[in-house]
């Protein structure tokens, strides 16, 4: 249709009688077609996000609601795609929803902690393996979970991040919230705010 002409900049001539593929970026033409094929055999399906190519050969990210479209004894001959471009600001919201999903989500504990140490996320895996609920942790001193003796290896890592240091795989013991040892491997990374200065730490700990 015309909204499609525009936003693909193809002309309606130029685009019925290709198969949908060709809008799509070299190696994510199986994409959309997984989708297709799901209406086309009575699925019900949510509107996915994908990236098109135009006809300049420009990538726009779109969402797409697919739907059957039904012949008179009910079977499906077809779909119908309803394209909407996204905005910088709904792909960077979605964005970030999804990398919250992917830290919600992961094996290991994912903490972050500004330059004093202070607690301001705490995943899951991290109330797992450690024992301590997020309202409990988040505002309080990563050095809750820290045994006693080992408090030097925090002052350490600290100092490492105010450098730009990532520190990997490094094995060692923090206590969990009913006094119990466990073992982990800790990597911990730099967080920058826009301008690049270093403003906290990520802190991934994995149980050994």
């Amino acid at each position: 249709n015309p909204g499609a002409e525009r936003m693909f900049g193809y002309t309606a001539d130029e685009a019925v009688g290709r198969h949908l593929s060709f809008l799509a970026p070299r190696g994510e033409e199986g994409t959309q077609l997984e989708t297709l094929t799901r209406v086309l055999s009575g699925e019900r399906v949510d509107p996915i996000e994908a990236i098109h190519r135009t006809k300049s050969g420009t990538l726009v990210s779109v969402s797409i609601a697919v739907v059957a479209i039904g012949a008179a004894n009910g079977a499906a001959t077809g779909v119908a795609a309803v394209m909407r471009e996204l905005s910088d600001s709904q792909r960077a919201d979605r964005a970030v929803r999804r990398l919250a999903a992917i830290v919600e989500s992961s094996d290991d504990a994912i903490v972050s902690k500004d330059m004093n140490g202070i607690v301001t996320s705490w995943n899951g895996s991290a109330e797992r393996i450690f024992g301590y609920a997020a309202a409990e942790m988040i505002g309080r001193s990563i050095r809750t979970i820290i045994p006693a003796g080992r408090e030097r290896e925090e002052d350490q890592v600290l100092d490492r991040i105010r450098r730009g240091e990532n520190v990997d795989h490094f094995e060692t013991v923090r206590q969990r919230k009913d006094g119990s040892l466990v073992e982990i491997s800790l990597t911990v990374s730099p967080i920058r705010d826009g301008n690049g200065v270093i403003v906290g730490a990520s802190k991934v700990a994995r149980d050994i």
